[in-house]
């Protein structure tokens, strides 16, 4: 088959791919007076909308076949060259389980859609299926990759998606996130109508190929076996006929969990392989120095609670899978993206194809044995998986697949560790206050230790805040940087000086960009910076069995997570509950959760962020390459300078404000279309960045935690209704994607939504708790933050109940949740 063209901009991949059909779609005869109205679809000449399984034709190592991956002489491009965000779909082996979608549709003159056909259910069925190939499924193990094996079952209209008009053709908006590795069927049936009440008609094409009739070409017989699959798979269902169907399109939703599930069995694997480093936490002898007298360095006064709490610096050395930049420009990320350790045998196995087909053709006498000659890691990969093998000249762009899930550590980092401990006499003066019982010693096995993992652009030592209130509960405290933060910045060159010659790291999204982190230039690097901080959760988790110091109870250990700590939760926990062993799972478990201020969906909270939207905004939109980016930096050259000059030489600041004018000036001088072109920009960056960071988002995760019955206790400012804002950071709801958000999260964790006290009970249970106070710090703060705080009180009250919330959970053990200030909360 041709390989397909996606229309697609410099920064984002379509979510319908438009466009007039090249074939003729009618058959035009007397009785005809105005054309049928057809479903846009014509893959032989590029056009079709996605996500459709069709650009897994002819894939090379199992992964989706983007336009452009190979070269003129069909060599695999480089990984840098994947910075290119329609690229980076070609990285991914699905695509998003919960990014909306669009099927388009093309009409004649003065014809149009009819939108309530469009969002009637049973117009657009959503049907889950086996494909062929499968791995998990050993009939449809043999039946042809890319058809359809066999029917699970169909979704259910306004439980599970809807669907609206969207320009010319219908949106697909899912309420729940799909499977990850699950495949789908997209049927439209005749229920959709255009505005003169007749049928929409399948294309020509598909009319063609969904027929018996014979066809000629590999490329056509290869599509009529594959529609006719799913048409007959979803006929098998009983209550829809082929008469019913216009279009159908298969898509598989690209795998979440193999690759991190791997990390942690390559952890277990430590424990007994000396050839796998197993981290341990190692705890110098230093002095004496409190929590309270941390803060008095930074000229920050706390409270003298903090005086009970003990501090202490350790180390622990993890992989790091991430690779390490050479130059000190943003664009030296683009490529430090994690890659497989060993060769995706679809690739080997495609290698072998043409082999064989080279000697079926008389033009090869044997196998080309240079291409098959082994690498450094075949051992290790043979270790894992007896279908692994590392070729060197097989697969060179490695990605990570459900085929090939094994990351290479590209380097090991011995990582800074902050710990806390409680100290006795003084937490007791404080345990009385709150009615608790004097500890006499320290508890028989240790204290109890609770892993903190902080929020994007601050670092471990903001988590110090909560040490307090978890001391007197009587838990000590651990926590790390995320990758590329704090003391884990890169400095390229050791020079003490950043890309602009000013002293700091030339990556550091504390003190730096946060595009360090989340990366906008390639979204594969965003992907997995996140699935590092997940990585290095587990070894942490693992490393606290080792620790030297006997006073820490590394088998009693819970979790709390701030913002982009609580992002990264989900999937820790998943993998670190996730039963293997008898023996081995209290080395990982994690009993309980707290999270503060997280959310899924990554793409569409990012985008409707108040405090990130406008960057990322116009981020995307000076890289978009249409007519509106180029006003747009032409207006950031020459007419945003007046006003927002002051924020020079801070481009990041610079750019949101630059947008913001600009807006704002289109706004004025009643641009709608380009206003509307722009959101167009935004919609398609929505598709590809979700598409991309998927298998690191934790909606793909939540489902998991809900079934392990891991206890999770989640907040969320959702304002006031008046002068206290919602989160303004990440929407408690995004307005353009009901499954994104923090609530949906919760939601999707099975989280119960309560707003007084949750009396002790013998089983543990999840809830999740609305402030109408405070604001996205104030887990952390009793400070106000005026952008979104109405009033300094108010903040002061959220942030300690907030604390307290947290610590009584944490240290019922999920068992109990205290809510004493009704004032600051709401159902």
């Amino acid at each position: 088959m041709k390989k397909m063209l996606l229309s697609l901009s410099v920064t984002a991949a379509l979510a319908g791919c438009g466009g007039g059909e090249t074939l003729e779609d009618v058959k035009n005869d007397s009785a005809t007076i105005v054309p049928n109205a057809t479903v846009t679809f014509d893959p032989a000449n590029g056009v079709l909308s996605v996500p459709n399984d069709l650009l897994m034709s002819g894939t090379q190592d199992g992964t989706l076949n983007i336009p452009g991956e190979l070269d003129d002489d069909n060599v695999s491009i480089s990984r840098a060259a994947y910075s290119d965000p329609q690229l980076a779909l070609g990285a991914l082996d699905g695509w998003s389980s919960q990014v909306p979608y669009k099927i388009d549709l093309t009409f004649p003159s003065d014809v149009s859609l009819d939108e309530a056909s469009a969002a009637s259910p049973g117009t657009l069925r959503i049907f889950e299926v086996v494909m062929g190939a499968s791995l998990t499924d050993a009939e449809c193990s043999v039946v042809t990759a890319g058809t359809a094996c066999k029917l699970v079952g169909e979704l259910t209209f306004g439980v599970d998606f809807i669907t609206q008009a969207s320009g010319n053709g219908v949106a697909v908006i899912p309420l729940k996130p799909f499977s990850p590795g699950s495949s789908y069927i997209n049927v439209l049936t005749t229920g959709l109508k255009d505005s003169l009440g007749r049928s929409i008609q399948p294309s020509s094409t598909y009319a063609l190929v969904s027929e018996e009739a014979p066809l000629i070409t590999d490329a056509q017989l290869g599509l009529q076996a594959a529609v006719n699959s799913y048409e007959n798979v979803v006929v098998s269902s009983g209550d829809i006929t082929k008469d019913d169907i216009i279009f159908s399109s298969a898509m598989t939703i690209q795998s979440a969990g193999p690759v991190l599930g791997t990390i942690k069995n390559l952890l277990a694997a430590s424990l007994q392989n000396d050839a796998l480093p197993t981290p341990m936490v190692n705890v110098p002898e230093q002095d004496v120095v409190n929590v309270q007298q941390v803060f008095a360095a930074g000229g920050v006064p706390v409270s003298a609670a903090f005086s009970g709490v003990q501090y202490l610096k350790g180390n622990i050395t993890l992989p790091m899978y991430l690779g390490t930049p050479t130059g000190t420009e943003i664009s030296a990320l683009n490529d430090t993206y994690w890659k497989a350790m060993c060769s995706s045998p679809v690739a080997v196995l495609n290698q072998l194809a043409a082999d064989q087909k080279l000697r079926d053709e008389g033009k090869q006498e044997e196998i080309d044995a240079t291409m098959f000659v082994e690498g450094p890691y075949e051992d290790v990969c043979q270790q894992i998986n007896a279908q692994l093998h590392d070729y060197p000249k097989i697969d060179i762009t490695r990605h990570l697949t459900k085929y090939n899930p094994v990351p290479l550590a590209q380097s090991y980092e011995t990582i800074p560790v902050q710990i806390t401990k409680p100290i006795l006499a003084d937490i007791n003066v404080y345990r009385s206050t709150y009615g608790l019982p004097e500890l006499e010693s320290i508890p028989e096995g240790g204290w109890p230790v609770v892993i903190m993992q902080h929020g994007i652009t601050t670092n471990k030592e903001s988590m110090l805040a909560l040490t307090a209130q978890l001391s007197i509960q009587g838990f000590a405290t651990v926590a790390i940087d995320h990758p590329r933060h704090g003391e884990r910045g890169i400095d390229v060159g050791d020079d003490g000086l950043n890309s602009a010659k000013q002293v700091g790291d030339d990556f550091n999204a504390t003190t730096g960009s946060v595009l360090s982190y989340m990366n906008l230039s390639s979204l594969l690097v965003a992907r997995d910076s996140l699935r590092q901080s997940v990585a290095d959760l587990l070894g942490l988790r693992l490393g606290l069995n080792f620790i030297n110091d006997g006073t820490i109870n590394s088998k009693d250990v819970t979790y709390v997570g701030h913002s982009l700590g609580s992002i990264v939760a989900p999937a820790f926990i998943a993998q670190a509950n996730a039963p293997m062993e008898e023996t081995l799972d209290p080395l990982f478990n994690v009993n309980t959760i707290a999270l503060a201020s997280g959310g899924g969906g990554i793409a569409s909270f990012l985008l409707e962020s108040a405090a990130f939207g406008p960057f990322i905004q116009g981020s995307v939109l000076s890289q978009a390459g249409t007519t509106e980016a180029d006003e747009f930096n032409a207006y950031l050259q020459a007419d945003a300078v007046s006003n927002c000059g002051t924020f020079l030489p801070d481009m990041e600041a610079y750019l949101t404000c630059g947008y913001d004018e600009y807006v704002a000036y289109l706004t004025t001088a009643g641009e709608t279309s380009k206003l509307t072109n722009i959101q167009d920009v935004f919609t398609q960056f929505a598709f590809a960045a979700q598409t991309a960071l998927d298998s690191g988002d934790p909606t793909n995760y939540a489902a998991a935690v809900k079934a392990l019955g891991t206890p999770v206790y989640t907040n969320v400012v959702v304002g006031d209704g008046e002068d206290n804002k919602p989160d303004q950071v990440i929407p408690p709801m995004a307005a353009n994607n009901p499954i994104s958000g923090t609530i949906p999260l919760a939601t999707f964790m099975g989280l119960e939504t309560v707003s007084t006290t949750q009396p002790s009970s013998e089983t543990p249970a999840s809830y999740l708790v609305k402030f109408t106070k405070g604001h996205h710090a104030s887990i952390l703060t009793p400070a106000q933050d005026a952008a979104e705080a109405a009033t300094v009180e108010g903040s002061a009250a959220a942030n300690a109940e907030m604390q307290m919330q947290v610590a009584v959970y944490l240290a019922t053990r999920g068992r109990m949740l205290l809510v004493t200030n009704s004032d600051v909360v709401t159902d």
